[in-house]
């Protein structure tokens, strides 16, 4: 591609750029197949506020992983450790352990950490991506003070198709996935392959050494192969069964940070193997619902360190060999029924059981979880819904206390839809079984942190004409999180986990998002910004003389942009990404090794699809970090510069 086509390409982007977010009143997921266009929202009146990753979207990061999706095209902070290392996401001003991770309905945040690596998840393992905020997410579990993300599968029936996506790209990334769907009468299969690998070594700026020079990233090397398959049979007209499993095989090596000059012959990396296995019958008649669901999750994790001196490579310095074995048992049963005049009940149980095995624990740990679920709601003529809902939880014989949620929604114009939202909650958060057992360092006496939430937001969605349909939302926010667990420094030598602080964490979350047809030009246009005020209040925090800081790595801005053309099977994508800067530590200094600048970085891809018989091919070009930006998401973790990726998609129907 030459560089005038490149650049009026960008000028084309920019002229375009617009706002954009995705409320559950605003679910505006496109399916396109030869140029037709389906529109699935949310109900507009809910309460509670979510957002659903649009199908466009996710087709053009499906060769990446969760991560990489979420930085780009929502409010959710992903803090990351380069491209290949640990990703976690943290919402509306919280950290990892805040936000919970579900697939198909069932956590899968570690027993250990309380947290997801999102950087493992591919795309392509499953179909829908969906984000609760705040006290939304106690609609799905328990424990998310700051938000949920729910990951669903096989949510469409199967068309007999094969889907394969080869892409290679710069610093040797290579990235195969496969995906065949097979039908019959009422049975369905969906098999998802995939395997990546890259050597990583890209070039990097580094000035935190004296004096700074380009260097080359080593040990950085990672790979990740893995499959899901699915089935699912209809038993009947009213009865289903489903059976979904995903096995996956990572590894990375941990490249040394940028201050870490040190030499000789270190070694950092980390293995795991991972299986998830979920059985799930449903019945729907009438106004009825029942689900019974059961799954076995199992993942084996090493961790090993070396590091030696640097005159003498067989002299070892630090030797880490950490080997964590967990084993979680589930099962679900719940109950949907809409009575008269409008009224829904829903009533589940849940019971879950987590092992884990651990060198770092001084024995094999084991945590029990009894829940209790109820959800009332009711529609009051054509202005107004109420929800309430609450949880109960019994963990290792001791009851967690109630956790309510109240939420009301309201249209004031019968002719419009625009939609204002109010809700209060409260949530608890167990300490991770690391926080609890971790030797040396973990505190068996931990609270529950307590999380008293408000959210108020405001929903317009107006289709003009086929051309233009527009969709916005503000929303307001206010958490309050008390016993807030932090690793801190001991007299001993060593960190240990206390519930010392009193996080008050508000903000702003707001966008528009446009998008329509224009002859045969399709067009989608949209944008992102939140603004998350994260102060700790405690009074350890006062007598530090660091109240009202920004918490470390929560940007006080972020946003993103994505706009997106089609036309005669030609496409072009922009995503451009702010995040603003990011304190590194308690104290008030600016220094750069205190506060890292905030950064901003697009991308671009263009692409042409072509039709033989019953085949359709699609050729694409993308440039990553167009502008080759310098930044560091993580204190002296280097992320790449300009990159370049190339795309082949086959699909047989």
């Amino acid at each position: 591609m030459t560089s005038k086509i490149l650049w009026s390409s960008l000028v084309l982007i920019i002229t375009l750029t617009a706002f954009e977010t995705k409320a559950q009143m605003i679910f505006d997921t496109l399916y396109l197949d030869e140029m037709e266009i389906i529109s699935n929202q949310f109900e507009f009146s809910s309460p509670t506020k979510s957002q659903s990753i649009d199908t466009i979207t996710k087709k053009e990061l499906n060769h990446l992983s969760l991560a990489e999706l979420l930085a780009g095209n929502s409010t959710v902070f992903v803090k990351s450790y380069g491209k290949g290392g640990l990703a976690t996401a943290a919402f509306r001003g919280t950290t990892a352990s805040h936000t919970k991770v579900l697939w198909n309905g069932f956590e899968i945040n570690s027993p250990m950490l309380g947290q997801v690596d999102l950087s493992l998840i591919p795309n392509i393992f499953y179909d829908e991506a969906i984000l609760e905020y705040g006290g939304s997410s106690l609609e799905s579990t328990s424990g998310a003070l700051g938000g949920a993300i729910n990951l669903n599968s096989n949510k469409n029936k199967s068309s007999e198709t094969l889907n394969f996506e080869q892409a290679i790209g710069s610093f040797s990334t290579y990235t195969s996935s496969l995906k065949i769907d097979l039908g019959k009468k009422d049975f369905n299969s969906k098999t998802s392959i995939y395997l990546n690998s890259s050597e990583n070594t890209f070039s990097f700026y580094n000035n935190a050494i004296i004096p700074a020079e380009w260097q080359i990233q080593e040990n950085a090397s990672f790979y990740n192969r893995g499959f899901t398959q699915e089935f699912s049979y209809k038993i009947s007209k009213f009865q289903s069964v489903e059976i979904i499993s995903w096995n996956q095989w990572n590894f990375r090596e941990i490249p040394p940070i940028m201050s870490n000059q040190q030499g000789g012959n270190n070694v950092e990396q980390q293995e795991s193997f991972t299986s998830r296995n979920i059985l799930k019958w449903k019945f729907h008649k009438s106004n009825t619902v029942i689900e019974s669901k059961a799954a076995w999750f199992y993942e084996d994790l090493n961790y090993l360190l070396k590091t030696t001196t640097a005159t003498n490579p067989n002299d070892t310095v630090t030797f880490i060999n950490s080997t964590n074995i967990s084993r979680t048992g589930f099962f679900e049963a719940k109950i949907s029924q809409i009575l008269k005049k409008g009224w829904l009940v829903s009533v589940e149980f849940r019971f879950n059981r987590s092992t884990v095995e651990s060198n770092n624990y001084l024995e094999i740990k084991n945590r029990n979880t009894y829940g209790l679920f109820t959800k009332v709601s009711k529609k009051f003529a054509d202005f107004l819904e109420a929800e309430f809902l609450i949880r109960q939880e019994l963990v290792d014989n001791e009851f967690i206390p109630p956790m309510p949620f109240l939420g009301f929604s309201a249209k004031p114009f019968k002719t419009e839809d625009l939609f204002f939202r109010i809700s209060t909650n409260l949530n608890y958060k167990l300490p991770s079984l690391n926080d609890l057992y971790w030797f040396l360092g973990g505190n068996s006496d931990l609270l529950p942190e307590k999380g008293i939430q408000f959210d108020a937001g405001i929903s317009y969605s107006k289709k003009y004409s086929r051309s233009v349909n527009i969709s916005a939302d503000l929303s307001f926010y206010s958490s309050y999180i008390s016993n807030w667990i932090q690793w801190i420094p001991s007299d001993y030598r060593y960190w240990t986990a206390e519930n010392i602080a009193f996080v008050n964490a508000r903000g702003i979350e707001t966008g528009l998002s446009i998008n329509g047809f224009a002859n045969k030009l399709f067009y989608k246009i949209s944008a992102q910004y939140s603004f998350n005020k994260s102060t700790n209040e405690s009074s350890e925090a006062i007598e530090g003389g660091y109240s009202g800081r920004q918490l470390i790595y929560v940007p006080l801005h972020s946003g993103n942009v994505f706009a997106y053309i089609s036309i005669n099977k030609f496409q072009l994508n922009w995503n451009t990404q702010f995040t603003g800067k990011r304190n590194t530590s308690l104290n008030e200094e600016t220094q750069y090794s205190n506060t890292l600048p905030s950064y901003s970085i697009s991308n671009i891809s263009i692409g042409k699809g072509f039709t033989f018989k019953k085949s359709e091919f699609e050729l694409k070009f993308k440039v990553n970090n167009i502008f080759d930006k310098s930044y560091q998401a993580i204190l002296w973790r280097p992320m790449p510069g300009r990159s370049l990726e190339v795309f082949l998609t086959i699909k047989i129907k």
